[in-house]
């Protein structure tokens, strides 16, 4: 499939209309063309000063996910693709003090540095596995919430579906699915040249703007709520959403 090719997941192209997505889609999407292996080993690699790098530009729109997410105490809660750990300090300490909060990430270096924020922070109740966001390694319902930011634009359009579904069997009956992503339904010459830079380093640069509700829709979710912000100028959309009764 070719990158032109790549548009929301809705049927004929058809626009959505939940959560009030009702316009036509401005663009297509990029492909992700790096294979996850590569993936793991870059993420490794700059695990060591990749706040420096991107915390101050994320921080803002993954701040406002943790506030829609509103995570209480003694509730279950896991941060796909948990990076260096800053979301999930944040949610240990909210599940306090008797909720669990559980990080998972593809990249061995990312799980260390995760590790290492819950420790210097002393919450105990937190912890991190090494895992792929597309195949979760827990069982059914456990947890009552879920958090991925910067993470669902990773995967390839192809296997978004895919994920979603995993993540909505690891979510318990009422659980809130929380995810901040870069949208593709802000367009303009920031968003042209975002795709031009992912297509020709495709590891260093592998997230790409996504449709985030137009996809959680189609994946079955009820949206309850979304904000925008931007991220090196380009859109997010910082989207709160259930599964559909």
């Amino acid at each position: 499939m070719t990158t032109s090719e790549q548009r929301p997941m809705t049927e004929n192209n058809a626009p959505t209309r939940c959560g009030g997505v009702t316009n036509d889609p401005p663009g297509p999407i990029s492909r992700v063309s790096r294979p996850k292996t590569a993936a793991r080993e870059w993420y490794s690699r700059i695990s060591g000063w990749y706040d420096w790098v991107a915390d101050p530009f994320e921080a803002p729109a993954r701040t406002a996910g943790l506030d829609l997410l509103a995570v209480e105490s003694g509730e279950r809660v896991l941060d796909v693709g948990c990076g260096t750990g800053t979301a999930l300090v944040a949610l240990a300490r909210a599940v306090e003090p008797d909720g669990a909060a559980v990080g998972l990430d593809l990249a061995d270096g990312m799980v260390r540095a995760s590790r290492d924020a819950l420790a210097d922070a002393d919450l105990e109740r937190g912890v991190v596995v090494t895992g792929d966001g597309a195949a979760l390694p827990f069982t059914a319902d456990t947890f009552d919430a879920l958090f991925a930011s910067y993470v669902l634009e990773l995967f390839e359009t192809t296997e978004l579906l895919a994920v979603l579904a995993e993540w909505q069997r690891v979510l318990a009956p009422g659980g809130r699915l929380c995810v901040v992503s870069l949208s593709r339904r802000g367009d303009g010459p920031a968003t042209w040249l975002y795709d031009r830079v992912h297509e020709t380093v495709p590891t260093a640069v592998d997230c790409r703007p996504i449709y985030v509700r137009d996809t959680l829709c189609e994946a079955g979710f009820r949206v309850d709520e979304t904000r925008t912000g931007t991220v090196w100028r380009l859109p997010v959309e910082i989207v709160l959403c259930r599964l559909e009764s």
